[in-house]
């Protein structure tokens, strides 16, 4: 994990490839909570880590057999996880401290997360070539289909248009809401 300042100058870099502590085997998602703190999701270890802002490791979220692959990160606005897990199929929310919270959905091959102000998550389904978004509950209530190999999402705090990156036709998609 590499830390930059906003003009692209690099501050400084930490982990390296393993399965201990503070180290990666495919880092896929960065996330950063209110205090700082560094939220990494660590696909094929099968874990979340959280380091502080200086790059020390803090906690890790193992997950189990039922819960695999983790990519994509998000945070609620009570600053519980969101973790789309991959290869299970459902999205995982965790408290800061790492406790289970519940589950929800049933996407296909979720990779991408956001999470609106509300509560809202959108969610991009690799082989469901969709969007899908929830309630705060963990409700679908909409899918925006037709999408070609999603990948990372974006909420633009100004307005609330989506960006989602679009692998296969590699182009950034712009939804209004």
């Amino acid at each position: 994990v590499q830390k930059l300042t906003s003009s692209g100058k690099f501050l400084h870099k930490f982990g390296q490839k393993g399965s201990g502590q503070g180290q990666f085997n495919d880092p896929y998602a960065v996330i950063i909570d209110s205090n700082n703190k560094l939220i990494v999701s660590d696909h094929y270890n099968d874990r979340i880590q959280i380091f502080n802002e200086n790059g020390g490791w803090l906690l890790t979220i193992h997950v189990n057999d039922s819960f695999k692959s983790p990519d994509g990160l998000a945070l609620d606005p009570q600053g519980n996880i969101h973790v789309a897990a991959y290869d299970s199929n459902t999205i995982k929310v965790f408290t800061k401290e790492g406790v289970y919270v519940r589950m929800y959905g049933d996407p296909n091959r979720p990779i991408g997360i956001a999470i609106d102000d509300e509560g809202y998550s959108l969610v991009s389904e690799y082989d469901g070539n969709c969007l899908s978004i929830y309630d705060p509950e963990g409700n679908k209530i909409h899918t925006v289909g037709n999408l070609k190999d999603p990948r990372g999402i974006a909420l633009d705090p100004r307005d609330g248009s989506v960006f989602i990156a679009n692998n296969d036709t590699n182009t950034i998609l712009k939804y209004s809401v």
